[in-house]
């Protein structure tokens, strides 16, 4: 890796745990992922869905929403993404506003967000309509 083309983080503080469920989310200085990612043929992505939870912060910043809502860097593997998704029922609970787990409650506001816009949109339309 060349000097300065990739951000330099102390990841010696993170904890990653491997779940039944979802996808990947950093929850302070955990990371839960789904440990279906781990076979290796979602190598790749697990690699990269590592990263863009590692590149969140311990503390829920705008910043943490930019990265979410943008996914740059999982671009690269929108369609391993895609059939990870359609092939794990059980990584859909990405896409719910919030869970519950071993006493841990998450929200994650980028899904939160997508969901309130939907709801809008859904309210307005039946309302119209």
């Amino acid at each position: 890796m060349e000097q300065g083309t990739e951000k330099e983080f102390d990841y010696t503080h993170i904890k990653i745990e491997e779940v039944n469920f979802g996808i990947a989310c950093r929850i302070k200085n955990t990371i839960y992922i789904n440990k279906k990612l781990k076979l290796p043929k979602w190598k790749n992505l697990y690699e990269t869905i590592l990263n863009h939870e590692l590149s969140h912060s311990n503390n829920f910043t705008k910043q943490d929403i930019i990265n979410d809502i943008n996914n740059y860097d999982l671009h690269s593997v929108k369609k391993e993404y895609s059939k990870f998704v359609l092939s794990t029922p059980s990584s859909w609970v990405e896409y719910l506003p919030f869970w519950f787990y071993k006493g841990t409650f998450a929200l994650s506001p980028s899904v939160t967000f997508v969901w309130i816009i939907f709801l809008i949109i859904l309210i307005i339309g039946m309302v119209l309509g």
